[in-house]
């Protein structure tokens, strides 16, 4: 016997009382996983996502402001990606006119 189980039966004959059993959960059929179709829109296209200071935020959102109405979130993270992969000499990706936002 393990020195907490000492202890739990040590507690349990002072006290005079006992520990109820465990209610045994009611046993669930096996579901499938559930599939969540994605929208046509966002068909080849995944999510990268990040926690960074709310700064990146409102800089983001004052340059999203300065190129025009047009700029969208998604063109100005895959612009700066690009910057960054050119920096470190990494193949750019090229967006696509086909391309829906």
């Amino acid at each position: 016997m393990s020195k907490m189980q000492n202890l739990q039966e040590a507690l349990k004959q002072s006290t005079g009382k006992t520990t109820p059993a465990p209610e045994q959960a009611p046993s669930m059929p096996a579901q499938a996983p559930v599939r969540v179709s994605q929208p046509q829109s966002r068909a080849g296209q995944v999510n990268i996502s990040a926690w960074l200071h709310a700064d990146f935020k409102s800089s983001l959102r004052l340059v999203q402001a300065r190129k025009g109405r047009n700029a969208t979130l998604q063109d100005l993270m895959a612009e700066a990606l690009n910057d960054l992969f050119t920096k470190y000499d990494v193949p750019t990706i090229r967006q696509g006119a086909d391309r829906h936002t």
